[in-house]
């Protein structure tokens, strides 16, 4: 899992995190991230609980934002 020093808002690549920390760190409601799944966020669930890649992630943030013009 992520490593407990990092910062809210920071992502690291080869981290993985609980959906509840992608929450905290991006500030995304759940309704967020429902819909960011919809869009092609991958979640993977190990029972009840569901995680992501913090490569996934960013590499999601990336097309979201190109999506809506504002990335390069």
């Amino acid at each position: 899992m992520a490593a407990a020093t990092q910062k809210p808002g920071v992502i690291d690549a080869n981290s993985l995190y609980t959906l509840d920390e992608v929450h905290q760190r991006l500030g995304l409601g759940k309704t967020a991230l429902r819909t960011a799944r919809r869009q092609g966020l991958i979640v993977k669930r190990i029972g009840r609980r569901g995680y992501v890649r913090g490569a996934d992630l960013l590499a999601w943030f990336d097309r979201a934002a190109q999506d809506v013009g504002g990335g390069r």
